[in-house]
């Protein structure tokens, strides 16, 4: 149960990071992006970007505990 939870917390906050990221950058003001449309395109690339990055740490992260065997208990 133990290591489900831990799973569910890490992909809660990684999307929540990558929520955040594409939020703020679809705030964010550019005059190339006069149009909502844009500026919610560019949102939507940056959350893109922010989960895969996110997605591969922790995937090297998990990778290295199982190579490595270090375990908590």
């Amino acid at each position: 149960m133990t290591n489900w939870a831990l799973i569910v917390l890490l992909c809660g906050i990684g999307f929540l990071l990558a929520l955040l990221a594409g939020v703020v950058s679809a705030a964010l003001p550019h005059p190339t992006a006069a149009h909502w449309t844009d500026r919610l395109r560019r949102g939507a690339a940056c959350s893109g970007i922010v989960l895969t990055l996110y997605i591969a740490l922790v995937g090297m992260v998990v990778g290295l505990v199982v190579v490595f065997g270090i375990r908590s208990s």
